[in-house]
């Protein structure tokens, strides 16, 4: 009987750890975006756990991302993806707008969101391209 209620406990916590790598619907979708070099892109995030970028000259750029974190800090939402080995993060800067976001890539190794450090990669926008 005990090896059957562990059975099901480790099946449960198995199938909570997938669910939990989904990506989120806060971000799952098309997105205008802006680059630090002023570059207008479009990028999709995909339930199928990618990430697309498109640009004006119709090239694509597909990404597997894998969603690691997430949580709220200061009125902050945050996802951190993992996209071939490194951490970006995409962050809602008030949780009540989520068609304002930023592409961050974390360029230190710190595990808490209130200790990371990066670089703006993309800033984006649901309706249109954001402005610099």
């Amino acid at each position: 009987m005990l090896k059957k209620i562990y059975k099901v406990l480790f099946l449960f916590f198995a199938f909570a750890l997938l669910v939990g790598c989904k990506p989120s619907d806060k971000y799952v979708g098309d997105w205008y975006a802006l680059s630090g070099l002023g570059e207008e892109v479009m990028i999709n995030f995909s339930k199928e756990k990618t990430m697309t970028i498109t640009s004006h000259r119709d090239e694509d750029e597909i990404h597997e991302i894998n969603q690691t974190a997430t949580g709220i800090q200061n009125n902050i939402r945050y996802f951190r993806i993992d996209v071939e080995g490194d951490n970006y993060y995409i962050v809602f800067e008030d949780t009540k707008d989520e068609d304002n976001a930023k592409l961050i890539k974390q360029t230190n190794s710190a595990s808490d969101f209130e200790d990371v450090i990066g670089d703006v990669i993309f800033l984006m926008n649901r309706e249109d391209f954001p402005s610099n």
